[in-house]
């Protein structure tokens, strides 16, 4: 029996990646207040939803799947493997499980194992593109999940904003530890905590000197690793070119990264990195 990937939407994956995977998804979706309603299926205009926040006095909100979004999915299919963003992020985790759990009281016989990666956008991809490799490799369903929980332990997911609007008019800002009203001026360097919540790292004056800084945190965490023994994945927000010139950086000065999968965001992660945000997972 194969054993087959569902996501929620907030899992950005590369198109060559997405055909050969070909997961389920089940998406979130974004309400600009004031604004509009945006399904996050991979047919959202992102330039339209970043220019909807920007004029919202109150910015935007999210939504999670569903129980019955990931149900439909999870009876589909003998063996699953189901990847959602940060429980400290989403209702989408606590969707998810209780779905498996009505599922398999319906069919014992399936095998599902639900996955918090503790992380969002690059780090979910990240996460379904190892999940991906132990299942070409043959392994068993039960051999993969000890293995994937150590990858979201070990895994660091960091991330530059440009943009700071919609974090502000949702009142989110506040709540990340060490961020002050000068924040306005400034370009946070935020990571992951080691368990799915925010924090911030450090903070440059505009969004060249950030993502130098960005660059020499990823330096000083990959410096002991071996050469060439890192997938890396970057998602982001319109911005293309300044994130193919960050490929390009990192690449350079960290020898430990064999690669960048790189992706730009969905109307989910959008919402959160707003213009000009860069997510990085490796």
């Amino acid at each position: 029996m194969s054993i087959h990937l569902i996501t929620d939407s907030c899992c950005e994956l590369p198109d060559e990646l997405k055909q050969r995977i070909r997961p389920d998804v089940a998406p979130l979706k974004v309400t600009v207040i004031g604004g509009g309603e945006y399904l996050d299926d991979g047919t959202v205009s992102i330039p339209e939803l970043l220019a909807d926040m920007a004029a919202s006095r109150k910015g935007a909100v999210s939504a999670c799947p569903s129980v019955d979004d990931f149900a439909v999915h999870m009876e589909r299919h003998d063996q699953c493997f189901v990847v959602t963003l940060s429980s400290k992020l989403s209702g989408s985790y606590n969707a998810a499980r209780v779905a498996a759990e009505l599922v398999l009281e319906s069919h014992p016989h399936k095998k599902i194992h639900v996955f918090d990666s503790e992380s969002a956008s690059a780090g979910e991809a990240l996460l379904v593109h190892f999940l991906h490799e132990k299942i070409e490799q043959g392994l068993t369903f039960e051999q993969i999940i000890p293995l994937a929980n150590q990858k979201i332990a070990t895994m660091k997911t960091m991330f530059v904003l440009e943009d700071l609007g919609n974090l502000l008019k949702s009142g989110r800002l506040k709540k990340l530890p060490g961020m002050i009203a000068s924040a306005l001026s400034l370009c946070p360097i935020m990571s992951d905590n080691g368990h799915g919540e925010i924090k911030l790292l450090d903070k440059a004056r505009g969004i060249q000197n950030a993502l130098r800084r960005l660059i020499d945190i990823i330096r000083e965490h990959t410096a002991k690793e071996n050469k060439q023994s890192i997938t890396m994945m970057m998602t982001f927000c319109n911005c293309l070119e300044r994130a193919e010139a960050f490929r390009v950086q990192i690449l350079a000065v960290c020898p430990a990264i064999k690669n960048i999968l790189m992706v730009p965001t969905g109307a989910l992660s959008a919402m959160y990195a707003n213009d000009g945000g860069i997510i990085v997972a490796f």
